[in-house]
């Protein structure tokens, strides 16, 4: 029982030295954007992928490929890593990496360092403002609006990918992702209803709840109220307008960032999965998370 409870408090204490260091790296200039900043859907309606630049054609081949964004925040770069299956008809897995993850496949290559149970062609999504691990936070909480960019880039850079391997042949798409790529892929499916299923892990779609946690636990004041944070970050309508039967979350039992008591709540009871690991221990240990994305593909094979 000690040796649990120790267990228990170094996990925690690792996810609030992350949190801690993540805190200290927000610019100043996130907290006046509170105020005045276009909704969320006028970004997304604004961000489309550049086809002129974009070899849309050569998407289903293996390696790493360019995909070119015009946004408001100008034209940005991201790319995709794709491991096709070898049978065109096998079904599309998209994955979308954590925040401030780079580079943006690392776990994604240990969650599937070789085959999954099922053949399934890969791929995985950089979000805008990941090139390095200055950008995330340096361009990426630079405003609301910005936050609303790295989201708004990542959904068109799925939806291309989900529409050009279902015109290749794949059968049906499973949109999964961890922390800050779980809350994407909520969104993905809130916004474009297309998903099979989708596994949203270590995440839930309130991100002002995990901003408002932040701030409480390093006692940071923000220059806005509860009601406006809660307006501005989050994406529970979204959530609310998914079919609740294809949303297979994962939340774990001592995560600082996500908290279990904050964000279970949001989830259906029968639905939900947790693990004892904290954050960043859930990032260390990946087993759990391999197995829960291996049975909800399993689910996802056997249904219409």
């Amino acid at each position: 029982m000690l040796s649990t409870a120790i267990s228990k408090n170094v996990a925690r204490q690792l996810d609030k030295w992350a949190l801690y260091s993540m805190n200290r790296r927000v610019p100043d200039s996130l907290e006046k954007s509170y105020h005045h900043t276009p909704a969320f859907a006028t970004i997304l309606q604004k961000t489309t992928v550049n086809l002129a630049r974009t070899a849309e054609y050569s998407l289903s081949a293996p390696g790493e490929h360019d995909i070119w964004l015009n946004t408001p925040a100008g034209e940005l770069l991201c790319h995709v890593r794709v491991r096709p299956a070898v049978e065109p008809k096998a079904p599309l897995l998209l994955y979308h990496h954590g925040f401030n993850e780079v580079p943006y496949t690392n776990s994604w290559r240990r969650l599937f360092p070789g085959t999954l149970s099922m053949p399934a062609h890969r791929v995985c999504i950089q979000a805008p403002f990941h090139s390095n691990w200055l950008e995330p936070l340096a361009r990426g909480f630079a405003s609301i609006e910005s936050v609303y960019q790295i989201f708004a880039g990542s959904l068109r850079i799925m939806e291309l990918l989900h529409s050009h391997f279902e015109r290749q042949g794949a059968a049906y798409t499973v949109v999964a992702g961890v922390s800050w790529g779980g809350i994407t892929s909520l969104l993905y499916q809130g916004v474009f209803q297309q998903a099979r299923a989708v596994i949203p892990m270590l995440s839930s779609p309130n991100l002002a709840q995990v901003i408002w946690d932040i701030a409480e636990l390093f006692n940071r004041p923000l220059s806005v109220s509860r009601p406006r944070l809660q307006e501005l970050l989050d994406f529970t309508p979204y959530y609310e307008g998914c079919n609740a039967g294809r949303i297979f979350p994962l939340l774990a039992e001592n995560d600082l960032f996500f908290r279990m008591e904050k964000h279970a709540a949001v989830f259906d009871e029968e639905s939900l999965v947790t693990i004892p690991e904290s954050h960043i221990s859930a990032f260390w240990r990946l087993e759990p998370l391999r197995q829960h994305v291996r049975d909800v593909l399993a689910w996802a094979e056997n249904q219409a």
